[in-house]
């Protein structure tokens, strides 16, 4: 059951002061929290940290798919010893958080050196499960009976509604930290496990652990930047860490996990497969949106390099390059087999002599400019026989060799946005509906050339159906936007 008290957590109510009067414990929760930063650091995402705002510990993180843009990791530190009812009672005010502000906190975690013997349990089921889930992933009925099994266990512990609760958005870490050398060991550990390239004796990391502990203990309440807390960490280091130079973004499909050291982009929906593709309104709303949010984050942040990781599909890929466009101020790091493809990696002479067959239209297909892209396959024939455009209005792009490099994309994607701005300029066309065949490497390099065109509808082939179906839509910058 949800606590009596119908109040939301607020900054200034007794369990929001208590930490701030009494400073009981505060160590234990300083240790813990120092000893969870580098793996922070390491997170792209990772914006601020708190200590004693509404929970003992909280870091933020953007998070461009959340409903607020941003998601809380709250931490409750407990460096007694713990009953099963003080259990109880931290995971109760979890809910209440949850309750009066959903889905702000992707997971809350009770922090403990141990928790009671009746419920010790907690701190070991639900790791192994959740730890697990990666691996059984394709298994989906393996998983589901793991997850299941747990879920009525919490439920007969603490029953409904805080069980499934438990089950879904809580965890509990065993963590003992008797003193100030025990912590300074585990930070020293979760240093190198963050950072592997590394290299710092013990007395350096001693000593951003002890910059790290003051600045903290003198901004009890207040924010604390990630800005600042790297250029604390580094000072006691006495060199810098060894983060990327460009940032990372990991596009997540059907096909691949998450990436703790990349900001997420969660595309799985837009994978096809089995579940087809959403209509171009969920595109908008569930990607486009999304990325569009991303892109102003990282020009806020005075971020120009973005390095891509994960698995999409074509639209995708479009819709990531389009979204981290050229005229935005962007350079991508696209990945291949071979090595990442630059787009600030400029083509030669010999680059720009690749055979591109470029057909132009004589006229458009109604208010349409249909434009078909290939690279070694010509989605031309299968647009023809499916979509029943005539021949002349087509503009059909077709290189019959791959694209084998960087250059070689930008040259590539330069030639086909030309020949488009040509007919675009001679036809005047309301709407763009664009068909494509290739690599995804080269559909976002094609993307972040797409500027300044009339709304493009994009499309995907279904091979065991042979026909194309819409998918997202990419509508012109207004003046003022990012990308103007």
């Amino acid at each position: 059951m949800l606590s009596a008290d119908p109040k939301p957590p607020a900054l200034t109510d007794a369990k929001g002061m208590g930490g701030v009067i009494a400073q009981d414990g505060f160590n234990y929760q300083l240790w813990d929290g120092l000893v969870r930063l580098p793996r922070w650091l390491a997170n792209p995402a990772f914006e601020e940290l708190i200590f004693e705002g509404l929970e003992d510990l909280e870091a933020r993180f953007f998070a461009p798919q959340s409903p607020r843009g941003r998601l809380l990791e709250r931490f409750q530190a407990k460096g007694g010893d713990l009953a099963p009812a003080g259990v109880r009672e931290v995971l109760e005010s979890f809910q209440n958080f949850e309750a009066a502000y959903p889905r702000a906190a992707r997971v809350q975690t009770l922090v403990t050196p141990r928790l009671p013997p009746t419920v010790s349990w907690l701190g070991r089921d639900p790791a192994r499960v959740r730890r697990a889930r990666p691996f059984y992933a394709p298994f989906a009925d393996v998983a589901a009976a793991s997850d299941a099994t747990l879920r009525a266990r919490l439920v007969d512990t603490y029953g409904e509604p805080l069980g499934p609760f438990v089950s879904e958005s809580v965890e509990i870490s065993e963590r003992n930290l008797p003193d100030r050398d025990s912590a300074v060991q585990a930070f020293g550990l979760e240093l190198e496990r963050a950072f592997p390239a590394l290299e710092v004796s013990p007395r350096r990391s001693r000593d951003a652990f002890e910059g790290l502990s003051a600045l903290a203990g003198r901004s009890v309440g207040t924010p604390i930047s990630r800005a600042e807390l790297r250029r604390t960490a580094e000072g006691g280091l006495g060199q810098p860490l060894p983060l990327p130079a460009s940032f990372p973004l990991h596009i997540r499909s059907d096909r691949n996990e998450a990436d703790e050291t990349a900001l997420e982009i969660d595309a799985s929906l837009f994978s096809g497969g089995a579940a087809s593709f959403p209509a171009s309104e969920r595109w908008a709303e569930d990607l486009i949106g999304p990325l569009d949010r991303t892109a102003r984050w990282l020009r806020a942040g005075g971020v120009s390099r973005v390095a891509l990781g994960g698995s999409y599909r074509l639209s995708t890929a479009m819709v990531v390059g389009w979204s981290l466009r050229a005229a935005s101020g962007y350079e991508l790091e696209i990945p291949t087999r071979d090595g990442p493809w630059l787009t600030d990696d400029r083509p030669g002479s010999e680059d720009s002599a690749l055979p591109w067959r470029i057909t132009e239209p004589a006229a458009l297909d109604g208010d349409y400019l249909v434009v078909s892209i290939g690279v070694l396959r010509d989605p031309a024939a299968d647009l023809l026989e499916t979509a029943g455009v005539a021949a002349d209005c087509v503009l059909s792009a077709y290189l019959p060799e791959p694209v084998v490099s960087g250059r070689a994309a930008q040259a590539s994607a330069s030639a086909v946005k030309r020949a488009v701005d040509a007919v675009v300029a001679r036809l005047r066309p309301k709407e763009i509906r664009l068909f494509m065949a290739g690599p995804a490497a080269f559909a976002v390099a094609l993307g972040h050339r797409w500027n300044a065109m009339p709304p493009t509808q994009l499309h995907e082939f279904l091979s065991g159906e042979r026909r194309y179906v819409p998918t997202a839509r990419l509508e012109p910058v207004r003046a003022g936007e990012l990308g103007s």
